[in-house]
């Protein structure tokens, strides 16, 4: 008899191994304590959240293990497994006599008799998790992976266990690409109060979203109003070897107000560029582009929807799947630290026995743009605002920019056809403001061209430098500056310009020329008498 049970016990360990079970441990704990523990992991953050089932499939008796009186190796099915035996007893090859009478034991003889993990054990684990998430009846404990990375995992913790053998089954994903997983479901053995720990390796889409930083991809840039913005999605192609039933690749873009897409005007159409690897995939044949735009919101949901995805692309799991797109910053875009933020995620097929689907975690991308004021005042108060100063906005290498008018006071570098507003017009206003908006990071300058009636014009261009510092991970705007700016950050830098009166000097035909020129000969005249004198003594000395 001891024999047997050494046997049958070594079958469980056995089937437990393959699937990275913690082995056997003896403790002096209670079969009845519920102090043990299972934790399961993954380094894939879209793990953080997802929601995870344990349930009992057999109960452990510890002492009747340490004591050499227990049968089976301690190990006894819960009743409420009964049902799924069962209900596969042929299948199982169970026997056609199989009953609730003696199901426990030949349900204990096939399980431990499982050997080959990818070929025996997952296709069970697999099953037993299908037939579970039916169920009403079932002991469940249900956790969430937690959404605070330690050690660069994420972990979900089930405490106060009983121990046994248990069915782990986290809210289906997607296979890795290795091919030795069918499925999300695990078994894991609870044997004592040290925890259990399990490494999940099947992985769940992700999605990386960027924008174009001029030569580089990464979560932020900085454009002018008017300027094109490059945006690209990027995922991988899933093993969707156990979906049977198709599977879903959906992905869905969200602009802000501020940026309109591009190819959609006048009737145009959304054509981004998908590519697997290097091969771009043809719109209408392998996916779909659609977009609509919220007429109370002005943002704009975009979406790219991969169509018969299992069945074209099955054998590029692994590889790397890109969506390409452009956008133009509009007159709506957000000025300064808010930011045009932009949303991306996929929906994707979570569950191999069914239609059902999940969503990854949204990836964003800020782009941003600049402004800042000038305020012209007098030298000598700057109470007193000076009015009807005109400047020219320029490049840090001195070309004039063409500029739009926004509103009073108000202007932005003109792009494309637009209409270019008259120089004479962009000028301070009442309050001695003029402020240039919609501008990326960089140096520019501003060149005074005609000074307030009665002051003296600016001799030198202003230098002007824009400036942003970012979390480069989220791409969240920490700070901004202007140089010389007397303000920064969520307000309007503003730059004051003081400016100095002039001397008015005579007009021709004035009392002024006539003055001029009568001290002009009286000064020749003393010369004169001066010189004469002079020369006198000269020759009276010699």
């Amino acid at each position: 008899m001891k024999s047997l049970i050494r046997k049958v016990a070594a079958g469980v360990l056995a089937a437990a191994t393959m699937l990275g079970i913690a082995g056997l441990g003896a403790t002096t704990a209670n079969a009845q304590e519920a102090n043990g523990s299972i934790k399961v992991s993954s380094t894939n953050a879209e793990f953080a959240g997802k929601e995870i089932k344990a349930y009992q499939m057999f109960s452990y008796d510890l002492d009747a293990v340490n004591a050499g009186t227990a049968d089976n190796g301690g190990f006894t099915l819960n009743s409420e497994w009964n049902q799924f035996f069962i209900s596969n007893k042929t299948e199982f090859n169970l026997g056609d006599d199989t009953t609730v009478d003696n199901v426990a034991q030949r349900a204990y003889d096939y399980v431990s008799g499982l050997k080959d993990g990818k070929t025996q054990v997952v296709p069970f684990a697999k099953k037993a998790s299908d037939w579970a998430k039916t169920q009403t009846g079932l002991t469940i404990k249900t956790e969430s992976a937690a959404k605070i990375t330690v050690d660069g995992k994420y972990t979900a913790t089930f405490t106060d266990l009983a121990y046994g053998s248990y069915l782990v089954s986290p809210k289906a994903g997607s296979t890795d690409t290795s091919g030795k997983r069918g499925t999300d479901a695990i078994l894991l053995n609870v044997l004592n109060s040290t925890a259990v720990e399990q490494d999940l390796k099947s992985t769940y889409p992700t999605i990386q979203k960027t924008v174009k930083n001029g030569t580089d991809d990464k979560k932020h840039n900085s454009v002018e109003i008017g300027d094109t913005v490059d945006f690209k999605l990027a995922s991988t192609v899933p093993d969707m070897t156990e979906y049977t039933n198709g599977y879903t690749f959906k992905f869905t873009d969200t602009l802000s107000k501020g940026l309109t897409l591009n190819g959609t005007a006048e009737g145009g159409t959304f054509a981004p560029t998908v590519k697997i690897g290097d091969t771009t995939l043809t719109k209408d044949l392998d996916y779909t582009a659609t977009y609509t735009t919220d007429s109370d919101t002005g943002k704009t949901a975009l979406e790219v929807n991969m169509m018969n995805f299992k069945n074209l692309h099955q054998n590029d799991a692994g590889k790397a799947i890109t969506v390409e797109y452009s956008a133009t910053l509009n007159k709506d875009a957000e000025v300064g630290s808010t930011g045009n933020q932009n949303d991306a995620k996929i929906e994707y097929s979570n569950d191999p026995a069914s239609n059902g689907t999940g969503t990854t975690r949204e990836d964003k991308t800020y782009t941003y743009t600049f402004n800042f004021d000038i305020e012209k005042v007098n030298a000598v108060d700057h109470n007193d605002k000076l009015k009807g100063a005109q400047f020219e906005l320029q490049r840090e290498n001195g070309t004039k920019i063409n500029l739009v008018k926004v509103s009073d006071g108000v202007f932005r570098p003109a792009k494309g056809t637009e209409t270019v507003t008259d120089d004479k017009t962009v000028v301070t206003d009442n309050n001695g403001k003029l402020q240039f908006t919609g501008l990326k990071e960089g140096t520019y300058k501003v060149k005074e061209i005609k000074a307030p009636t009665g002051y003296n014009l600016l001799k030198d261009p202003i230098t002007v430098t824009i400036s942003a510092t970012y979390d480069e991970n989220t791409g969240i705007l920490e700070s901004w500056k202007v140089n010389n700016a007397n303000a920064q950050g969520t307000t309007v830098p503003v730059i004051t310009v003081e400016n100095n009166k002039g001397v008015t000097l005579p007009e021709t035909g004035g009392m002024g020329t006539v003055l001029f020129t009568v001290f002009g000969v009286a000064i020749v005249a003393l010369g004169a008498t001066w010189y004469v004198k002079s020369n006198r003594k000269s020759r009276h000395a010699a």
